[in-house]
């Protein structure tokens, strides 16, 4: 399933590191994922990754490096705008995050310039439209019961989605 963003970010990709922000279960690290470049991923919770990132040890060679829960990190936002200034693009740089990103926060390093924004949402009619058969009128039906979270609405159960 495409979601709504994926075409917006290839372009931007090839010229700035790129933000993906938006509610815990939305589909931001799928999406990310699912990107059709060779890609590295590192997720800040992993004991694992975590290393990888603070020694800056990644593959170089790919075409996307995906960090995720990046903010997580003290003094992220001057540890990734040293790898964008030491470094550019490629490879391309996806930080995904259900925080907020502060991007914008006075004091520290400013990111000004070296970075795209987006934040992802949970489905809408024209987007469930958009990757299924389901006409408009089911497609309201079902996010009204399921809600627009990915996993609950594509389960299509009642039960699951109130346990969920």
């Amino acid at each position: 399933m495409k979601r709504y963003l994926e075409d917006a970010l290839y372009p931007d990709l090839k010229e700035k590191i790129v933000f993906l922000s938006g509610p815990r279960q939305v589909g931001k690290t799928t999406l990310a994922r699912s990107l059709n470049l060779s890609q590295a991923y590192f997720n800040f919770d992993s004991l694992k990754d975590r290393r990888i990132i603070k020694n800056e040890e990644w593959n170089r060679d790919v075409e996307l490096v995906i960090f995720d829960e990046l903010h997580k990190m003290k003094n992220w936002k001057s540890w990734i705008k040293g790898i964008y200034d030491t470094e550019g693009i490629p490879p391309a740089l996806l930080v995904t995050s259900s925080a907020r990103l502060d991007i914008y926060k006075k004091g520290g390093d400013s990111l000004a310039g070296r970075y795209f924004s987006y934040r992802l949402h949970p489905f809408s009619v024209k987007e469930v439209c958009a990757f299924s058969d389901i006409p408009p009128d089911e497609a309201v039906r079902r996010l009204m019961l399921f809600g627009g979270f990915p996993e609950p609405f594509l389960k299509n159960s009642e039960v699951f989605a109130r346990r969920w």
